[in-house]
Order: structure tokens, then C-alpha cells, then sequence
């Protein structure tokens, strides 16, 4: 049986109270994969304030994976310093190019090592974790995938070489004439958010094992946490106004090195100064509410767009929620 629509013809659940109660999770089939990437020591370049470094290295992980399916409509967790990426078995020889291109791109522009590789769904199945997800619906455009059980951190324990499986890494040598990654639609140009209510917390919140009934613990958590913040929705960490857009080398900078694989050079500054008209577009159409279309976007609409399809609130086995709280 021909597997490759399994995400996409998968109904979406209600919403993340479903997906906790259990009742939107089917079985990936054995027959996909599980891409996945993490840099190397991201708490020490996070420590020693290298926090852009780090996240960029794994946005370009997902886009350059999601550009060779051409789409996002496969499941995938963006973890801030990597990603996981699943998808149909076909893909395989083809990630692993990309990714070996990703890892060269990565330590080349920032010095960071970038670790990536490829498990089979089979063999997680063989190992005894049954890889299940979801998916909910978030806008009329937008659905995010949610995953239970303890597979993906399996797949992450098996990269770093704490389990031992089977595991396809990137060629160490690849050909010099093979695929490169694509990095378009990668975009860094926002300043950073300040909390809108003094500080921003990210949780994490793992529970020790799942229960017949799904993931009851993990729902008491977030149950116990509005208990204390109030309605999840009034402490979500973005807000119109807190968005600002630049075009300096410390803001889109990155985008621009990134897209032209150089900190310096002709592309390089074409790049800078694409961003530069992009930004002072959405400048004007905040300002004026001209009906401005750019990136296949409304303009007047790219802030409101950001906060509802913004990921923070994610279930992958555990659950993940960034919010703007009091001190």
C-alpha cells in the first residue's frame, strides 16, 4: 500500500485538549523515516550568547528538508537548536545529501557543529517504540503536527549514540557536484520579543510513562498551570505591537549570509538589500494599511499571521509551552 499521503489524509483533531486525551494519534507507518538534527554543545554557544547562532542552524535544518518534499505538509518539531523531520522512505538518500550540505554550510558560517541523521520508523518499531502522531488544527492554513509516546526522544538518544540502532548519517565526503540545500524561505528579520508581561518561560513537561487514557498527567500539568496564569491565550509571548522588523547585519543578517552561503560578496549584498525592500514594505503596510502583497502574504496581516501560527505550544511526547508571565 502506497503510504505516502498518511500526514496529509489524516483528519485533524479538535484541538490540544484532544490531543492529550490520546484521541488523535495514529501509527506512522514502518516504512518512513525519522530525520532528525541537534547542534553539538547549544548550551555552551547559548551561554556564551550565541542563542542566533543556534536556532538559525536548526530553522535552515527544517527548511532545507521542507524543500525537498516542496512543502510543510509533513509532521515536524522545530526545537530550537535542531528539528525532526518525518517523512516517506523515497526521501532517504536525498536527506542525507541535503543534510551532509547543511552540516558543511553550518560549520563553515558559524564554526558550530551541526549533528544529524536518518532511523527508520522499522526499526524504532523494532526497538519496542511505536511512533504515533496527530495533527490539529490551527488556522483555516495552518495545522501543527503533535506526536506521543517516547519514540522521537529514542531517535534522539540513538544520534547521540546512548542507544544502540541502526542509524544513516550524512556522507562525511559528499560529492561536490551533488544536491545542495535550499534555504529559500528562510527568514530572520525580527528584533527580539520582549515579554509582554515582564518574563518569558518555556517549559517543558514530561511525563514518566502514558496511561490507557493518553496523556492525563500532561493534562493536569497545563490544567495546574492555568490555575496559575489564567487562560493559556492571555499570556501567549508575541503581540502586535511587540514585532518589530530590521534589516541590520545583527537582525537579517544571518538570513542574508544563510541565502547566500557568504558573510560577504556581491549575493551576499543582493540578498541584504532584497530584505531591505521586504521590510520597509511591511513597515508601510503596518503604517498605512495598504493592501501591500509580498511573500505570497498581506502585509497588514504578517504580525497577527506570526502569533496565531507561532509554535509554542507543542506535543511531541512531552509537553512544550512558552509563555509571557509576571516575575
Amino acid at each position: 500500500m502506497n503510504t505516502s499521503e498518511f500526514y496529509h489524509d489524516l483528519p485533524p483533531c479538535s484541538g490540544f485538549a484532544a490531543a492529550l486525551a490520546g484521541g488523535c494519534f495514529e501509527p506512522v507507518p514502518s516504512d518512513w523515516i525519522v530525520v532528525v538534527t541537534d547542534v553539538v554543545n547549544s548550551t555552551g554557544a547559548i551561554e556564551a550568547g550565541r542563542y542566533k547562532d543556534v536556532t538559525v542552524a536548526g530553522a535552515i535544518s527544517t527548511i532545507s528538508i521542507a524543500n525537498i518534499t516542496g512543502s510543510l505538509q509533513f509532521p515536524f518539531f522545530f526545537g530550537g537548536d535542531g528539528m525532526t523531520f518525518m517523512l516517506p522512505g523515497e526521501y532517504h538518500g536525498r536527506v542525507l545529501n541535503v543534510l551532509a550540505d547543511v552540516q558543511h554550510v553550518v560549520k563553515n558560517m558559524v564554526g558550530l557543529t551541526l549533528r544529524a541523521g536518518v532511523v527508520d520508523v522499522a526499526e524504532l518499531n523494532r526497538l519496542g517504540a511505536d511512533l504515533c502522531v496527530g495533527k490539529v488544527r490551527i488556522t483555516d492554513r495552518y495545522t501543527q503536527a503533535v506526536s506521543s509516546g517516547v519514540a522521537l526522544d529514542l531517535v534522539d538518544q540513538i544520534l547521540k549514540g546512548r542507544v544502540e540502532a541502526h542509524v544513516s548519517f550524512p556522507p562525511a565526503n559528499p560529492d561536490p557536484d551533488g544536491p545542495k540545500a535550499d534555504f529559500n524561505g528562510f527568514s530572520c528579520r525580527w528584533q527580539d520579543i520582549p515579554s509582554t508581561h515582564g518574563e518569558t518561560l518555556s517549559l517543558i513537561i514530561e511525563q514518566a510513562r502514558a496511561t490507557e487514557q493518553g496523556y492525563s498527567g500532561l493534562g493536569e500539568a497545563q490544567a495546574a498551570i492555568e490555575s496559575i496564569v489564567g487562560d493559556i491565550g492571555s499570556v501567549h509571548p508575541l503581540s502586535v505591537e511587540a514585532q518589530k522588523t530590521r534589516a541590520s547585519a545583527r537582525t537579517a543578517g544571518p538570513e542574508a549570509a544563510y541565502r547566500a552561503r557568504s558573510r560577504r560578496g556581491r549575493r551576499y549584498l543582493m540578498h541584504r538589500g532584497r530584505i531591505w525592500m521586504q521590510v520597509a514594505l511591511v513597515r508601510i503596510a503596518g503604517a498605512t494599511g495598504l493592501p501591500i502583497r509580498a511573500m505570497g502574504k498581506d502585509l497588514r496581516d504578517i504580525r497577527r499571521e506570526n502569533i496565531e501560527n507561532a509554535d509554542v505550544y507543542k506535543i511531541d511526547g512531552t509537553l512544550k509551552m512558552t509563555i509571557a508571565v509576571t516575575p
